[in-house]
């Protein structure tokens, strides 16, 4: 049975403000259009935060040039940041992307690697950051490693984690930033936590936002998928007013997005998850990684308290099934004509499929509104504020609630609908005791209660209050700010395991009957054990800064050289609340045998409530200027500019560290610069490793042990060939005494402009990073191998609990040679400061701009990265692994491996002419290797494809002397040649966090300004 649902979200309070806004405004003739945008790229010719009306006019007085600080250095006005690999994203290629959320944004950029927590994850239970988020990720070491500004100063954290190489991992939720507000994004490629402090491991994403506008600003943007049902409605508002004989500037801009749900089902890569059928004719054809259906079904697994000939295995296991005449096994002896059989569910003829009920992409409705003030006193300083506010819904389904191993549900013997007990529907005609037996809920599915239903509320605040100005040559700026952010996770139609026993084990028809496939029983039966389970995460932040800088403290025979100096403190703070059927407040206790678990919510282990906070004081120094300057006249040096800086960090919880940074630029002549850095850096503990005392989910590792026996009595050829997994869980333990992790960060580089063409400028950039003590925990994976060697070798790891030793695999390992054991039910590990790794690559640049052409003005900008090397050390416990062939999951060479593509480039070529402008953009993503899915034959990963997309808009602006002058309309495609992305073994038979499912899409664009 194929499940969709639509919705409609009744519009947020504020959603319905920013609409009334939008609609109840007039829209007379435009004066004057908003200003230039800034250059894309730093280089020798053109300064990256100077205005390109400025660069483009030849004016070398760079005192006449407004002091402006550009994300790398803390000195403002001084001119380093050509000596730095720093790129922006400005509103032209904005546009040719057609981004209308952060993850559009942030995706576009080659160096970033996978984005995990993507908005799109409908599969991961209410323990996972799921709804209206996105994270970036660049040089692909790991989400949490990129430190995220805006207008120069922090974000606070996303409320909830994601696991990455099995560690909770946080981030600065993207999405929250509104796109349509933008000036610029600055990306500094460079490890900066000698400037910034700690998590600017891989680089700075400083997000700058509009403000000291004056006018209004109206756009809506309206678009459709050709091959689904996705829509999606956008609608943006700027607006600015001088006050005060303009001393004073307030500017707002206000944002709407709603996109609507896609379910699995509407695309046929994804509706199945069984994907055998799209390996025909390759030398996977028939693997069975591919085939994803799920062994937990509405037939159920049952374990009777014994066995009874004919009916069960010799351990008392048994399934139900349909009548299939072709089955000497089954006996077909229940009283709604139903057939039991002995043993487990085969996964070809009984698998289900789980994507069947699934969405695909959530419905996501998202609101921001942003307010700048800013006010010149008479002595020269400025008064500055931000406030900001976020909220966003989002709304998906996932497949129906099953049961847990390690949480079974026993239904007594006299239970109204257990076979084997004593009530009316016990069978007849078999050595059943006249007492009858306890029937246990191995592995079912709740077809009936249909699927589970998933809301979720992001919302955040954002409050800065600031003062900055000159005393003598000295520049200062202080601010105190304050942001907090919430996410209220709700799952709908869960069920209770102790109402859900309350049910089954009612003695007469109002009792909940599982032995019919799930499709026999009453709303009102199903009703009596439904609940909604509930996350709340706060996450908060606090700020105050206060800094200093001279960009011309004294000069050297190459010139000035300037200086900064600042102090911070800051305040974080976590807490998540769980459910009181998670937390251990409501617990479950099987009313039969006496166990009690610590979770009542079925599907779901338990998880205790969490919080913790920490402060933090830092100062920091920096000098940057030069050394030689062309009126030296040194041959092989026209400009050598270096910067030095150093910060000190100390934390209540986990020390204090400093680390140091040192640059240098060289120009042999005026159009080539060679540039060159040194930084070491680190990242302390995120809260939730060193305060979770213990996060548990559920996972499916495979039984090596399990298929070793098979191999041994020549079933299968090779472990390869095994898929022996059932649920277990994988219980991580948090740890106070963590210690930051280290890294090293090496650069080197050349922008070469040369003279013979006009506008170009090629860029090349090398950067190492190597981390030390990096925070790890064992994959559940590679945990359950390490107890298949040490049992090989006679002994078993500790941390590998097992369920007690059935007769069912006495008779499995029969013939094996190998000692019996019990299914894995738990796999526990402890966050460490574990493993080295050592990261490298290739930053490539390309920009040019063709100007006042006949044919127009043009602007081409191409990026590409490369990653040259991926290693996390391999210790002696992998090594044992690696010497049986096994998986080693996230160590070893990680190049090409799950998500880290060795190639990825994007590109933007933009058209003016006239009244007519055009872009065009494309993203290209290299192949990578998916290592869940391993040939049964040969052992190799599965390779998926590389992946090219194809972005495409035109516009016309009006000039027709009416009063929509000004006015511009757009039409747009995405996704212009209709790629789908990739076979990969996932969810959705792709790789949501490196690809795409929306398909082609057209989009419509209006836009209008008015005076203000």
């Amino acid at each position: 049975m194929t499940i969709t649902h639509k919705r409609t979200m009744r519009p947020h309070r504020i959603s319905l403000c920013i609409m009334a806004a939008l609609a109840g405004s007039s829209l007379p003739s435009l004066a004057q259009s908003v200003d230039e945008t800034l250059i894309a790229q730093a280089t020798p010719s053109s300064n990256a935060n100077t205005p390109l009306s400025n660069a483009d006019s030849g004016n070398e007085n760079d005192e006449a040039l407004e002091k402006i600080l550009v994300v790398g250095s803390s000195i403002k006005g001084a001119k380093v940041t050509g000596s730095l690999p720093v790129t922006l994203i400005d509103q032209s290629d904005i546009d040719a992307i057609g981004a209308t959320s952060g993850m559009e944004l942030v995706s576009s950029i080659p160096s970033n690697g996978t984005v995990s927590f993507n908005g799109n994850d409908v599969v991961s239970g209410v323990y996972a950051s799921r709804g209206d988020v996105a994270s970036i990720n660049l040089r692909s070491i790991g989400t949490g490693n990129t430190l995220v500004l805006l207008n120069g100063r922090r974000l606070v954290q996303h409320p909830g984690s994601q696991t990455e190489n099995s560690v909770p991992v946080t981030t600065v939720n993207m999405n929250s930033i509104p796109v349509a507000g933008i000036s610029q994004v600055e990306i500094l490629h460079d490890g900066a936590a000698a400037i910034y402090g700690s998590d600017a491991v891989a680089g700075v994403v400083n997000t700058q936002l509009r403000k000291d506008f004056a006018g209004y600003q109206f756009d809506v943007q309206y678009g459709e998928a050709e091959n689904t049902s996705r829509d999606k409605i956008t609608m943006n508002m700027l607006s600015g007013w001088d006050l005060n004989n303009s001393s004073t500037n307030i500017t707002l801009s206000a944002n709407y997005y709603h996109s609507s749900e896609v379910m699995a089902s509407e695309l046929p890569y994804a509706a199945n998850a069984d994907r055998r059928a799209y390996l025909e004719g390759t030398s996977w054809q028939g693997d069975t990684n591919f085939r994803n259906t799920s062994t937990t079904t509405g037939w159920g697994r049952f374990d009777a308290s014994s066995s009874v000939d004919g009916l069960t295995s010799s351990a008392g296991r048994f399934h139900i099934e349909d009548v299939d005449a072709g089955d000497a096994d089954q006996q077909c002896v229940l009283s709604n004509g139903l057939c039991i059989d002995s043993g487990s569910i085969t996964t070809d003829t009984q698998g289900y499929n789980t994507n069947q009920s699934r969405t695909l992409l959530p419905e996501t409705e998202r609101a921001n509104a942003f307010l700048f003030l800013n006010h010149a006193l008479d002595n020269g300083a400025e008064l500055y504020g931000e406030l900001s506010y976020y909220w966003a819904e989002s709304n998906s389904q996932r497949a129906e609630t099953a049961t847990l191993t390690s949480a079974p549900v026993t239904i007594s013997s006299d239970a109204y609908w257990n076979p084997l007990g004593t009530s009316v529907n016990r069978v007849e005609g078999y050595d059943i005791p006249a007492s009858g037996l306890d029937v246990t809920v191995s592995a079912y599915r709740i077809l009936d209660a249909g699927p589970r239903k998933i809301n979720v509320e992001n919302t955040s605040y954002r409050m800065l209050g600031g003062a900055r100005g000159a005393i003598g040559e000295w520049d200062w700026d202080t601010a105190a700010l304050y942001s907090e952010a919430q996410t209220d996770d709700i799952t709908h139609n869960r069920t209770s395991l102790s109402l859900f026993q309350d049910a089954v084990n009612r003695t007469d028809e109002s009792a909940y009957n599982p032995f019919c496939g799930g499709t026999c029983n009453s709303q009102a039966v199903i009703d009596d054990f439904l609940i909604d389970v509930k996350r709340t995460g706060k996450t908060a932040l606090g700020l105050m800064d206060y800094k200093m800088s001279n960009a011309s403290l004294f000069t050297l025979p190459g010139g000035d050289v300037g200086a900064a100096i600042g102090v911070e403190w800051r305040y974080e703070s976590f807490e998540n609340d769980y459910d009181d059927r998670l937390d251990g407040t409501v617990t479950y206790q099987d009313d039969v045998t006496g166990i009690a678990y610590a979770s009542d919510v079925m599907g779901s282990s338990g998880q205790p409530d969490a919080d913790g906070s920490r402060n933090v004081f830092s100062a920091f120094v920096e000098l940057a200027g030069a050394l030689v300057s062309p009126e030296m006249d040194i041959p092989l040096v026209e400009k050598l500019d270096f910067q030095l800086a150093g910060r000190y960090e100390r934390y209540n919880d986990v020390g204090d560290v400093f680390k140091p940074k040192a640059v240098l630029s060289w120009y042999p002549t005026h159009s080539l610069q060679i540039r060159g850095s040194y930084a070491e850096g680190f990242r302390a503990p995120n809260l939730e490793q060193l305060h979770t005392a213990s996060t548990t989910r559920v996972n499916y590792p495979t039984d090596y042990y399990r298929c070793q026996a098979s191999v041994n009595k020549g079933e299968i050829a090779n472990l390869g060939a095994c898929n022996i997994s059932d649920s277990a869980e994988n219980i991580r333990l948090g740890n106070t005494e963590l210690a930051p992790e280290k890294d090293f960060n090496y650069g080197l580089g050349l922008t070469y402009s040369p003279d013979w063409i006009a506008n170009l400028t090629l860029t090349a950039d090398y950067w190492k990073i190597k981390q030390e003590d990096l925070i790890g925990i064992r994959s559940y994976q590679n945990v359950a191998d390490l107890d298949y060697y040490a049992r090989l070798n006679g002994s078993s790891n500790a941390n590998v609990i097992r369920s007690d030793v059935t007769e069912d695999d006495i008779a499995f390992f029969d013939g094996s040679g190998l000692t019996a054991v019990g299914d894995i039910i738990e796999i526990i590990g402890e966050f460490e400061n574990l493993d080295s790794r050592t990261t490298e690559g290739l930053d490539l640049g390309m920009y040019y701009q063709l100007r006042d052409t006949k044919f127009g003005s043009f602007k081409f900008k191409l990026n590409a990265a490369k990653l040259i090397e991926a290693y996390q050390s391999v210790d002696e416990q992998s090594a044992q692994l690696e010497s049986l062939g096994l998986v080693l999951d996230d160590v070893g060479d990680l190049i090409g491996m799950d998500g880290r593509p060795e190639w990825q480039a994007s590109g933007t070529l933009t058209w003016t002419y006239d009244n007519w402008s055009a872009g065009l953009y494309g993203k290209y993503v290299g192949e990578f290797y998916d290592t869940s899915a391993v040939n049964d034959e040969t052992g190799e990963f599965w390779r998926v494809s590389s992946w090219t997309s194809v972005n495409t808009y035109g516009q016309y602006t009006i000039d027709n002397g009416s009063n929509w002058d000004g006015s511009t309309i757009r039409l747009g495609i995405k996704n212009l040649f209709d790629r789908q992305p990739p076979l990969a073994d996932e969810t959705y038979g792709y790789e949501a966090s490196l690809h795409s499912a929306e398909g082609r899409f057209f989009y419509v664009r209006f836009k209008t300004f008015i005076d203000g």
